[in-house]
């Protein structure tokens, strides 16, 4: 399977079409019921027609919080853990379609995804090869959990902006790749992470100027700014909030994982499915795994990368809801998909096993999701 510059596009355009008839059929065969996880379409604002049934299958948990956000503010406290960018990019983008905020959340999230995949193919190809890198991007988008990069949530928008702040990183162009990890990091709180496999690019391409200095640390100022802007509304921490919303508290890393597997084998009160669960769970210990393994074969960049986002995810824990989205947490973690398509291009059966169960996931997860069930 050679790559080639317009298969990353066909890739999207296909995965696209495929997610808009299944959500259609979905909802048609099973209309949801009305979730807390649901808005109503009258209340979100669709209208009525093509465009309330193209929309409203995608108005699901986060989603609906981010239009919040893009709408009122942080006039709900629990609202306020999730950074500013794209909300207020769904703003004004939805000032320019009339107000539609849905329709905007969407065109944002599929527009990162268009143009994130382009650059992420030939990233891969310069680490993997290029039929490698072919079946590596097709391995991460039909991933269970891919689906979220065509839906009204952060995902592709931060992934842009990270595989653009590494790739111009490793080109020796600090500016724009602290600007980018900036960006991530007002776009995702674990974003000011980049800042870590930027020094390391920085201090093995032995760069010593006072501009890479200075522009290096602008990951980190994002953060700084988000906790300033909340404390100027008067708002709790972020840990606070954390505790109070959404039953997460900072422990020892790794807790969560003990949690879930004592949950699985004697727990009763699991807020999830049990199914969700262990996948959650397997995925947390494919990623563990998988961080070693990147770093072995990869090298320690990509290895830093692996190792701080998986920390940062693994600190909060929860009685409740341990491993809370770690699936859809995985498509941050894009070297690992490399991994998959080196072992896929060497063992059809190994393609096979990977690309028709990762498939049949991922129809099943979409398919929850569209009726309101949560997945990740």
């Amino acid at each position: 399977m050679p790559t080639k510059p317009t298969f990353s596009l066909s890739l999207f355009f296909a995965v696209r079409l495929l997610l808009t008839l299944w959500a259609a059929v979905t909802v048609w065969l099973l209309p949801p019921a009305d979730l807390p996880g649901m808005v109503p379409p009258q209340q979100a604002g669709l209208g009525e027609g093509a465009p309330r049934w193209l929309l409203e299958p995608w108005q699901r948990f986060d989603a609906n919080i981010y239009l919040r956000i893009a709408r009122e503010g942080y006039a709900h406290e629990e609202d306020s853990v999730f950074p500013p960018l794209y909300p207020l990019l769904v703003r004004g983008l939805g000032w320019l379609l009339g107000g539609n905020l849905a329709a905007a959340a969407l065109l944002l999230a599929n527009g990162a995804t268009l143009l994130l995949l382009p650059p992420l193919q030939k990233l891969s190809a310069t680490e993997v090869g290029e039929r490698a890198a072919t079946r590596a991007l097709v391995y991460w988008v039909l991933f269970p959990t891919g689906f979220f990069l065509f839906a009204g949530y952060t995902e592709s928008l931060f992934l842009l902006w990270v595989v653009g702040s590494l790739w111009q990183g490793q080109n020796g162009r600090f500016f724009p790749a602290s600007l980018l990890a900036f960006l991530a990091a007002l776009t995702r709180l674990n974003g000011w992470l980049l800042f870590f496999p930027l020094a390391l690019l920085a201090w093995q391409q032995g760069r010593r100027d006072w501009q890479t200095a200075v522009f290096l640390p602008l990951p980190l100022l994002a953060p700084a700014l988000f906790i300033a802007y909340r404390a100027w509304l008067g708002l709790p921490s972020l840990a606070a909030v954390y505790a109070a919303h959404w039953f997460q508290r900072v422990g020892v890393p790794g807790q969560d994982v003990v949690t879930a597997v004592r949950l699985l084998i004697f727990g009763d009160q699991i807020t999830s499915s049990r199914f969700v669960l262990a996948f959650n769970l397997a995925v947390a210990i494919g990623l563990l795994a998988g961080t070693w393994l990147v770093w072995r074969r990869f090298g320690a960049v990509y290895g830093v990368y692996m190792a701080t986002m998986l920390l940062f995810i693994l600190l909060p824990t929860s009685t409740v809801k341990p491993l809370y989205s770690f699936s859809r947490y995985a498509l941050a973690f894009f070297p690992l998909f490399w991994l998959l398509g080196e072992w896929g291009e060497k063992r059809p059966f190994v393609h096979r096993l990977i690309l028709y169960t990762s498939f049949l996931l991922f129809l099943y997860f979409s398919g929850q999701f569209f009726l309101g069930g949560w997945v990740a």
